[in-house]
């Protein structure tokens, strides 16, 4: 029967039955009954969907398992680099370091001598800032502020900025920066 047909059935009666199935004798004894074909063939087509779902959710299951393995995988291989660029950031800091804090090849005396020779230092002013600077020039950068070399040197603050500005302009030194509290950052050329 029907969809349409059961529903009228069942507005019309109240309830909807099927045709009582023959009675046949079981195998095993007792009673068996005989299934309708349209039922059958409804159980067969169920078990077929049922045998397909099961197919695309193994399917599915084994996507995500490939996937899982290939993230896996992937976060190991994220791992081992983050690993790499750990140990060169690690290296690259320990030249930094060697590099800032060097045995001085130069002492503060050649350099200044060096200078002099050059005639880039030509007035006690200038050679007073430079002798101050020379120390820490020598051993990688000099970071002082304008008024510690004038409180040092027994300048002014505008006489210090001139000789300052004299020995970048002769190229005896160059900036690279400012630290933190303001400080100009001087190096060697």
């Amino acid at each position: 029967m029907r969809r349409n047909a059961v529903i009228a059935t069942i507005q019309r009666d109240g309830s909807y039955s099927l045709e009582p199935a023959a009675v046949q004798p079981a195998p095993a004894g007792g009673t068996a009954y005989v299934m309708p074909q349209q039922v059958a063939d409804a159980i067969v087509r169920l078990e077929v969907r049922n045998i397909q779902a099961d197919e695309t959710l193994a399917a599915a299951q084994e996507q995500q398992t490939a996937l899982i393995r290939q993230m896996s995988n992937s976060q190991k291989s994220i791992a081992r680099s983050q690993a790499l660029i750990a140990e060169a950031l690690q290296d690259i800091a320990q030249v930094l370091r060697g590099r800032r804090h060097p045995e001085p090849e130069l002492t503060p005396r050649q350099l200044l001598t060096a200078w002099k020779s050059e005639n880039l230092v030509f007035t006690e002013d200038i050679h007073a800032v430079a002798a101050y600077l020379a120390p820490a020039l020598v051993r990688g950068e000099a970071s002082y502020r304008m008024e510690d070399i004038a409180t040092r040197t027994g300048l002014s603050p505008s006489r210090v900025h001139d000789c300052l500005h004299t020995l970048l302009k002769r190229g005896c030194m160059r900036q690279t920066g400012c630290a933190v509290d303001g400080a100009p950052i001087y190096v060697l050329p």
